[in-house]
């Protein structure tokens, strides 16, 4: 929103840059769609919307994971034989 800011981060100067744009833009469409005026108002309320998003992207994750070991469940007790019986090596001798 046309201020400029000195950031460090471990994670590289095209990071931030990418970071910073998505920030800008979420700014922009707050400032475009309503009568916010303030840029601290805009800047809050793209937190918000920034923060809701990665809490939603967190919990499709956990979703995943979720999904990810009730089917490695599954395939597990698909590939046990029949009467959950293992078969044991006999030893002579």
């Amino acid at each position: 929103m046309g201020q400029t800011f000195s950031v460090t981060s471990e994670d590289g100067e095209e990071h931030v840059r990418e970071v910073a744009a998505y920030v800008d833009r979420t700014m922009r469409e707050i400032t475009t769609r309503g009568k916010v005026v303030s840029s601290f108002t805009a800047a809050v309320l793209a937190a918000l919307n920034i923060a809701s998003e990665w809490h939603k992207l967190r919990q499709n994750v956990a979703d995943i994971d979720a999904t990810i070991e009730r089917l490695a469940d599954r395939l597990a007790t698909a590939s046990e034989p029949p009467g959950g019986v293992k078969e044991k090596a006999i030893r002579n001798g």
